[in-house]
């Protein structure tokens, strides 16, 4: 399989309240430098997720990002968990966007990318709580979507996917390529190896632009 996984490079979502305060002329919240910058926390479970497919499938692994700043070296941090390759959108008025903003930015990100069998993504972002990308992306790309997957398989060719509802799941088979967001019960990122640390340090991240 194919795979992209749309990841999101956000501040420490544990950090006290008072290390923010809030723009004024941007009415958007900045943390001090002191907070530490991570991968969003669902995420994370979307590319562990992407990960076990392609261990049980082969295939690769895309990581796609937007940013308003050069973020590649922490990209290649997450490369060294094992994905393939990855792409940095680098753009501040893009990224500066809404979530509907940053899923057409994403959108036009992966049909450049060419044809891919499965988009994941996280179920929200750890900073924003919006949960509009995923659903966005499968709309804007006219492909099914599935929020809230806890379980992701591939059986005969058909995924079968587990929706996390209040009371359990349901079980949902979806053909690809799918648009599917991530939720965390039951995907817990992998640790980078050694050997995908080397590997990860000598990649090459393209960045393109909005003109891109």
């Amino acid at each position: 399989m194919n795979i992209v996984v749309c990841v999101k490079r956000v501040p420490d979502p544990e950090a006290p309240a008072s290390l923010y305060k809030v723009d004024e002329a941007s009415q958007r919240l900045v943390p001090a430098r002191s907070v530490p910058w991570l991968t969003s926390t669902y995420d994370e479970s979307a590319l562990e997720a992407a990960l076990q497919l392609k261990d049980a499938h082969g295939g690769t692994v895309t990581l796609l990002s937007l940013a308003a700043d050069d973020v590649t070296e922490w990209l290649q941090e997450v490369l060294a968990t094992g994905a393939d390759e990855a792409v940095l959108v680098q753009d501040a008025a893009l990224a500066a966007g809404d979530g509907f903003a940053v899923a057409t930015t994403l959108a036009a990100a992966i049909r450049k990318l060419g044809p891919v069998d499965l988009v994941l993504c996280g179920r929200q972002a750890s900073d924003t709580d919006a949960g509009i990308v995923g659903p966005a992306l499968a709309e804007l790309l006219g492909l099914p979507s599935v929020a809230v997957a806890r379980r992701i398989a591939l059986e005969n060719g058909t995924l079968r996917v587990e929706r996390a509802l209040d009371d359990g799941y349901e079980v949902l088979a979806v053909e690809p390529p799918a648009v599917l967001a991530v939720t965390s019960e039951l995907y817990q990122l992998r640790y980078a190896t050694m050997p995908n640390i080397m590997a990860a340090s000598m990649k090459e991240i393209p960045i393109w632009t909005a003109s891109d």
